[in-house]
């Protein structure tokens, strides 16, 4: 049986949804474990966070503001998880045990920087939608070890969903990294290729093709690639560099035709994507380098007071 611990922050999650995650989890017979339950009274909560951190198959984590403040912060019980998971996380073997989970709608200011470069389960939409139930359904499944390519498929109608990912042209930033830490493109639907006005003006033949990602990107993450569109390391003479835009878990050409996209866009947008992923990692690793450093001064002026109050003789 997996277990599963679940790092949050009380005052501020939503319960509701919490307690229908664990519901859903526990049917799937994942054991679940949260400090609100498990924890005695009594009980030593430092050893318990580290016992369950350390043992547990994976650890979900429930994004909101307040937690990020206290985990980047160090702060508390919230602070206290953080330091274990951050260092976990320089493990190789640990790299997939951190799942970051939004019950609301997904942002930067609630995703602490030593899970910036993770991809978050989506669970905002209402409980009984389509979406949370199936964004529960994949974080089971990767709980689980079930590959979402061995599910059966129903047959799509002709020519509805056009798959564009392509996992040679994902390049890993570090040892750490593996596709699923990585922004990708997964597929162009073709219901959602607007309709050209063809109204004689300039311009009128060409529409919005809209490519669906693997996860919603981040604001940091938008501007390094729109930045990255507008002067693409490599790019054809068809390039035009003010047609990008992202919204939620697309990027929107406005401007273009889908031959154009076969034949010039997707190209340049996988390297865009590419060199978008490769510098967003490092901002990420300079930012951690950054908070760690300001933490051990902490730490270190923090000994020191405590050393000299030590040597006072009231």
């Amino acid at each position: 049986m997996k277990t599963v611990f679940i790092s949050y922050l009380r005052s501020e999650v939503n319960k509701e949804k919490l307690d229908r995650l664990i519901k859903l989890l526990e049917e799937s017979d994942i054991r679940v474990i949260i400090d609100e339950r498990n924890l005695e009274i009594g009980g030593d909560l430092p050893l318990f966070m580290e016992k369950n951190l350390v043992e547990s198959d994976f650890i979900i984590v429930i994004l909101t503001s307040g937690y990020k403040k206290r985990a980047d912060d160090r702060e508390g019980g919230v602070g206290y998880e953080a330091a274990i998971m951050a260092a976990s996380l320089s493990k190789r073997e640990t790299i997939k045990k951190f799942l970051p989970v939004t019950f609301e709608t997904y942002r930067d200011e609630i995703v602490p920087v030593f899970l910036a470069s993770k991809l978050a389960s989506d669970l905002s939409d209402n409980l009984d939608s389509i979406t949370f139930k199936g964004a529960v359904k994949k974080l089971k499944r990767t709980i689980l070890g079930i590959s979402m390519t061995s599910q059966t498929t129903p047959k799509a109608g002709p020519a509805k969903v056009v798959g564009v990912a392509d996992e040679a042209d994902t390049t890993l930033i570090s040892d750490n990294d593996n596709k699923n830490t990585q922004i990708m493109l997964i597929s162009i639907d073709s219901d959602e290729v607007t309709q050209p006005r063809n109204d004689g003006a300039t311009g009128s033949a060409l529409y919005e093709v809209p490519f669906r990602l693997n996860h919603y990107p981040n604001r940091t993450w938008q501007q390094l690639f729109l930045a990255n569109w507008r002067s693409p390391s490599q790019f054809t003479l068809m390039h035009r560099g003010n047609i990008a835009k992202i919204s939620g878990d697309r990027i929107i050409l406005d401007g273009t035709t889908i031959e154009e996209v076969r034949d010039y866009h997707l190209k340049t947008l996988k390297i865009v994507i590419k060199d978008t992923n490769k510098q967003y990692k490092r901002l990420m690793i300079k930012e951690q380098q950054r908070l760690d450093h300001d933490l051990e001064i902490k730490n270190k002026q923090r000994d020191k007071v405590r050393s000299v109050i030590n040597d006072l003789r009231f």
